[in-house]
């Protein structure tokens, strides 16, 4: 057994397939195979379930699965260590994160992270902030950024950015109703909404800010659920219905509106909210995840 069959069994177990194990780590089906037959003999015990659905991981390959995060963070620690020696830190970072600090705050992360390291390249997943913690959890990915803590007693959250929703109509809804003046929670209900996907930051923070109010979410008005975000504030410029949205999704950097509509707060609501670095408690970082969340840390708001 090797570190690249290792790096082989990990792939499949991710992606739940040989064909696009192959094709993420430019190998041939039949490698593939060969590497985690190796595995497995060694091993003397089955890896994982072969099932016409798709590839899962077996009791005793979930086992192997975790240790082998360990083994090639040791591996990857040994060789960043090797590369700051030599003057040249290298590698790639897989990076899962809702849309919000996708779009606003991790441009300008990696743009100043790689005038330090230029060898180093990324891989973003755009997933909801649920999914950024399930896959983390799941050993998929080291550290995500979202929108919402999800409890759970292995994850740490460390706060990055605030931010806070506010709600977006129609130009012609309340249109003699100066720009993030407050609505009624009961003027909001009468409005259809167009909110995002379950398991989205924004839903949750939403949803948790009702219940405190002892409002069901079933008193709203949802005409449609909408994973992305400039999908919503288009269907809102037509005049589709309103929504609840980011500050940072409304306005750009200069407070300029970026969508065509009416913008307000809503008084009885707390809206406000943190942005998270989220990471295992339980789990060492890769010598170059550590760096990014350090880096993360020192330059995020």
């Amino acid at each position: 057994m090797d570190i690249r069959q290792l790096r082989t069994f990990m792939e499949v177990a991710k992606l739940g397939s040989f064909s696009k194990a192959a094709e993420k780590l430019y190998l041939t089906q039949p490698t593939v195979t060969n590497h985690i037959q190796v595995i497995e003999r060694e091993l003397q015990t089955v890896l994982l379930n072969r099932m016409s659905k798709g590839i899962t991981l077996t009791e005793a390959g979930n086992i192997v699965y975790q240790n082998s995060l360990d083994i090639i963070n040791t591996y990857e620690s040994m060789k960043y260590q090797l590369d700051e020696h030599k003057g040249r830190i290298e590698g790639k970072l897989e990076i899962a994160s809702s849309s919000v600090p996708r779009k606003h705050l991790l441009p300008e992360l990696i743009f100043g992270f790689q005038k330090q390291h230029p060898l180093v390249t990324f891989s973003i997943l755009d997933v909801d902030s649920s999914k950024v913690v399930e896959n983390i959890l799941d050993g998929y990915i080291d550290f995500g950024f979202v929108g919402a803590i999800y409890e759970d007693p292995n994850l740490e959250y460390i706060p990055i950015m605030n931010d806070y929703l506010v709600f977006a109509t129609p130009a012609n809804v309340y249109k003699d109703r100066p720009q993030l003046s407050n609505l009624s929670i009961n003027e909001v209900i009468k409005q259809p909404l167009i909110l995002r996907e379950e398991g989205s930051g924004t839903g949750k923070i939403l949803k948790d800010s009702l219940l405190n109010e002892k409002i069901a979410m079933d008193k709203l008005h949802i005409s449609a659920y909408v994973a992305d975000t400039e999908t919503i504030k288009k269907m809102v410029s037509l005049g589709t219905g309103s929504t609840f949205l980011s500050y940072k999704d409304a306005f750009d950097s200069s407070e300029k509106k970026t969508i065509e509509g009416n913008v307000f707060k809503v008084e009885e609501l707390s809206l406000y909210r943190n942005f998270y670095i989220v990471f295992h408690k339980k789990r060492k970082l890769s010598p170059l995840g550590e760096a990014f969340k350090d880096f993360t840390l020192s330059n995020s708001k």
